[in-house]
């Protein structure tokens, strides 16, 4: 495994993602160009959880997947989460996409996975990045590149939905409206989805997914949810590697099933190995 630290740079602003590439196994055929998983971690637009970073990219590598952790914007006295967040994820597709013969990386199998305030951002380029329209609107069109399946793990999806509770952190996320409602971005073109929450989730409302997942049906987009029955928030990989000194409750060994069932997913649509 190599750990690159890589500053990229949107609109004249810099920003640094770090990339764990798999070594070319000697085993195999050393052309073999694996699958890349985009990690978003959560942390309510303010901060990025690190239990929703390394612990998921090194759970992917073991899975014969390259990972990339994107800290996108965030809230800042003078700066807003989107646009910004949005070309940044776009940047690093682009940025993945031309790795594909020095890492081995398959461009055609990129997985953006979105955790909380994450699976906002994740949940809202599936949408807008698809969308012809939007996507010259937001300026996405100039970057190379695209995804090919979404993970969202106790998503935000719609900002009146229960998460943030505060009308004026609303805003601070962005006074655009259109992308307070990640659903109402999504069109026929957006990619498939694998989409789990709990039913108990006491920051971000359940009906968050829901949403998300009700709109991806009607549109016929190929989706798998899971709705725990029970669970705090921000659980990530829900067992001892992710869980917090004096939380017992940030391991649920039902809903650590997550991972297992979001791998068969991605094997299911020919994503991963399984």
């Amino acid at each position: 495994m190599q750990i690159m630290n890589q500053t990229l740079t949107t609109n004249h602003q810099d920003f640094q993602v770090t990339a764990y590439w798999l070594d070319s196994n000697q085993d195999f055929n050393n052309t073999r160009h694996q699958p890349v998983v985009i990690i978003c971690p959560g942390g309510g637009f303010r901060y990025h959880s690190q239990r929703e970073t390394e612990p998921i990219a090194l759970k992917a590598l073991a899975e014969g997947c390259h990972a990339v952790v994107l800290p996108y914007q965030l809230i800042e006295p003078d700066q807003m989460v989107y646009p910004t967040a949005l070309q940044q994820l776009a940047k690093t597709i682009e940025w993945i996409t031309d790795q594909s013969d020095t890492q081995k990386v398959d461009p055609e199998r990129i997985v953006l996975v979105g955790f909380s305030a994450g699976g906002h951002l994740v949940a809202t380029f599936n949408g807008i990045a698809t969308n012809p329209e939007l996507n010259t609107q937001y300026q996405l069109d100039s970057y190379r590149g695209h995804h090919a399946a979404v993970i969202l793990s106790y998503p935000v999806i719609d900002l009146d939905a229960g998460f943030p509770k505060e009308e004026s952190e609303k805003e601070r996320i962005t006074t655009d409206q259109r992308l307070w409602h990640a659903q109402d971005t999504l069109t026929k073109w957006a990619k498939p989805c694998f989409v789990w929450q709990t039913a108990t989730d006491e920051l971000v409302p359940a009906i968050n997914s829901l949403l998300y997942v009700t709109e991806l049906n009607r549109l016929n987009i190929t989706t798998e949810y899971h709705l725990f029955s029970d669970g705090v928030h921000g659980l990530a990989l829900a067992n001892k590697v992710t869980q917090r000194p004096g939380k017992p409750q940030d391991v649920n060994e039902p809903v650590a099933q997550w991972l297992p069932l979001a791998l068969t997913w991605l094997a299911e649509i020919d994503i991963a190995h399984h």
